[in-house]
């Protein structure tokens, strides 16, 4: 993944936790959403090549056109696969014309807040990230711009850890806002993951991280992005489980919450084995973010380690058992997410330093070696999230390390290609591999 293929790519930072959550995100803006076209002047962002003389890079554009993927998300809705869907979801549009597609794969403001040149066809745009420019882009565009003027203006605090986190999965997992139902999945969409740093640095990034910018937005920690991913993603679960009316289909549970090969596997398949509060033929619920978060409770606020485990088990518990009922799944949900809250306001104080990087980095690769990470999401979530945070140490001057990670790394991806035939044994066994570099 990231680690293979950008060696030491980039991430967004750290700015004031607050922001996060006092400002709405893009899509839920009322500011006005003027167009892509107003970034792509050679002047502004649509420069062809880098420029020095300036405090930002000013290709952004043309980087965001040509290697960006969010550009395609409006075309893909067009092709045969998404056509399929729609009618196999009974939608009354095609796909390109609904909301539950357009919400993901566009910028789709409200038609009152368009501007003269905005397109919807542009898919995932400027304004879809950095927020409806009505308002901001005349102090963008000032003598000397103030990056908190625009952010008061409607501009989204990207630079900010858990405000990009949130932003990020709420399309690439699901939130309130723009719900991802199993529904869904089962009419032909493809599944769904996300490790938010390694995707930011597969996007890739069209910025540069230097005194200028830190200046303008604040210090710069790639392995906060890590965390406040992992832990934006295990609250948007626990959100989707208390709430009564997004964790229920019918008479079926929303399915969404759930590990895909607890029930997508071949019934030939005989190599099921005790996990915190599984039996066999039960759903398991995706835990993949909650394990990478337990990680990260052990490296950077220990005392809260065995309370967050307990909570987890708790969560499994009432999850399957036959006494168990939602009154008692929603209460440890609601439970979870008051322990995430507690986490992310802890971790304000906590620098993600080398040393604390490299207990996280141990654990993960300890943890997985010894078996208990036992499904296929549990193992993806882990490969990618070895591979952010060794190369955040790599920024920090670790690179021979990374280097050899990533050599261990390129056999692992190769064991995560195909879940449908993902080795649980294999995967546990190069993870083992991984301790001897860490030398553990």
């Amino acid at each position: 993944m990231r680690g293979i293929l950008f060696g030491l790519g980039l991430s967004l930072s750290l700015g004031v936790f607050g922001l996060a959550q006092a400002q709405v995100m893009p899509h839920q803006s009322k500011h006005k959403s003027l167009g892509t076209v107003n970034c792509a002047s050679s002047t502004c962002h649509g420069s062809i090549e880098e420029r020095s003389g300036t405090p930002v890079l000013q290709n952004e554009y043309t980087t965001w056109l040509r290697q960006d993927p969010h550009t395609q998300a409006y075309r893909i809705l067009l092709n045969e696969d998404s056509k399929r869907i729609a009618k196999n979801l009974g939608l009354k549009k095609p796909a390109h014309e609904s909301k539950e597609c357009l919400d993901c794969h566009s910028h789709n403001a409200p038609s009152t807040q368009r501007g003269d040149r905005f397109d919807l066809t542009d898919g995932v745009s400027c304004e879809g990230c950095h927020g409806p420019a009505g308002d901001w882009v005349k102090t963008h565009i000032e003598p000397k711009p103030s990056h908190a003027k625009n952010i008061q203006n409607g501009m989204y605090p990207t630079n900010e850890p858990y405000a990009v986190a949130k932003l990020c999965t709420s399309c690439h997992q699901g939130d309130a806002t723009r719900p991802i139902t199993h529904q869904i999945m089962g009419a032909g969409h493809p599944r769904l993951a996300i490790e938010v740093d390694t995707f930011l640095a597969l996007e890739p990034p069209h910025y540069r991280i230097d005194q200028d910018w830190t200046e303008r937005k604040g210090s710069f920690d790639s392995g906060k992005i890590w965390a406040m991913g992992q832990i934006a993603a295990a609250s948007n679960l626990m959100n989707l489980i208390a709430d009564p009316k997004r964790n229920r289909q019918g008479l079926m549970p929303e399915f969404m919450m759930f590990d895909c090969h607890s029930c997508h596997s071949p019934m030939s398949k005989k190599d099921w084995q005790p996990a915190m509060g599984a039996s066999p033929g039960q759903a398991r619920i995706n835990d993949s973010s909650l394990a990478m978060v337990s990680a990260l409770v052990k490296a950077t606020q220990p005392q809260k380690s065995a309370q967050l485990k307990a909570d987890i088990q708790a969560l499994h518990v009432a999850s399957t058992s036959p006494t168990a009922n939602q009154d008692q799944l929603t209460k440890a949900a609601n439970k979870i997410n008051s322990t995430l809250t507690d986490v992310r306001n802890g971790l304000s104080a906590v620098k993600m330093d080398g040393p604390v990087l490299q207990k996280v980095l141990k654990e993960i690769v300890i943890t997985a070696s010894s078996g208990q990470y036992h499904d296929f999401a549990q193992a993806e979530q882990a490969f990618m999230s070895v591979s952010s945070v060794a190369n955040s140490l790599g920024q920090r001057g670790d690179s021979v390390m990374v280097q050899n990670l990533n050599k261990r790394l390129n056999s692992l991806h190769k064991i995560l290609a195909n879940d449908e035939q993902y080795d649980r044994t294999a995967f546990q066994n190069g993870m083992a591999g991984l301790k001897q570099v860490l030398g553990e």
